[in-house]
């Protein structure tokens, strides 16, 4: 079995407005995207209490996305996982 998609939920900074909040997502999936792990989406979600999420595809190993999550622009992080079998 391998691994394959991470979803992340997080808190938005206080204050973000909704183009701070565009070019932020940007520059992070350019960094991503150079660590080799690529940002398939990021959107905000219902029903829960974090107020963004996004969703990682981050291949055939974690090690990458785990070097990653620290520079995320979003705060309070709890992920999920979706493996590949």
């Amino acid at each position: 079995m391998k691994w394959r998609y991470a979803v992340s939920y997080g808190k938005m900074k206080p204050g973000w407005t909704t183009e701070q909040i565009e070019k932020d997502m940007e520059k992070y999936k350019a960094e991503v995207e150079k660590a080799g792990v690529k940002l398939v989406f990021w959107g905000h979600p219902l029903g829960v209490s974090e107020n963004i999420m996004a969703v990682y595809d981050v291949g055939k190993t974690m090690d990458n996305w785990l070097k990653i999550m620290a520079t995320a622009p979003y705060t309070d992080t709890r992920t999920h996982f979706v493996v590949e079998h």
